[in-house]
C-alpha cells in the first residue's frame, strides 16, 4: 500500500488510498508515534482527522506536495473521493 506524507506547520500529515489501514487503527489504539523521514527520527502523538481545520491543512499540504497548488474546491473534491483517507 502506498502511504503519502507531507509536512506543514510543524506537523506530519499521512494519507493513503482505500479503507482504514493498520497504521490508522494503531494510532487510534496508541497515539504514540515514532518514524523517520530522510533518516531523521521524529516522535509525537498521532491522530486521525476526518473533518475540521487540521484535516483541511493536511489536505492542502498533501495535495500541494504531490500535485501543486490548487483552489480549496479542487482539494476538497480530491479528498471527498471514497478512495482517499487523509
Amino acid at each position: 500500500m502506498e502511504l503519502w506524507f507531507a509536512l506543514r506547520k510543524g506537523k506530519v500529515y499521512l494519507s493513503h488510498e482505500g479503507e482504514q489501514t493498520d497504521w490508522m487503527k494503531n494510532i487510534r489504539m496508541n497515539p504514540d508515534a515514532k518514524f523517520n523521514i530522510g533518516g531523521r527520527p521524529f516522535s509525537g502523538k498521532g491522530r486521525v482527522f476526518e473533518k475540521g481545520p487540521e484535516f483541511e491543512d493536511g489536505g492542502f499540504a498533501l495535495y500541494e506536495k504531490y500535485h501543486g497548488r490548487a483552489p480549496k474546491e479542487k482539494v476538497d473534491d480530491w479528498f471527498s473521493s471514497p478512495r482517499w483517507s487523509p
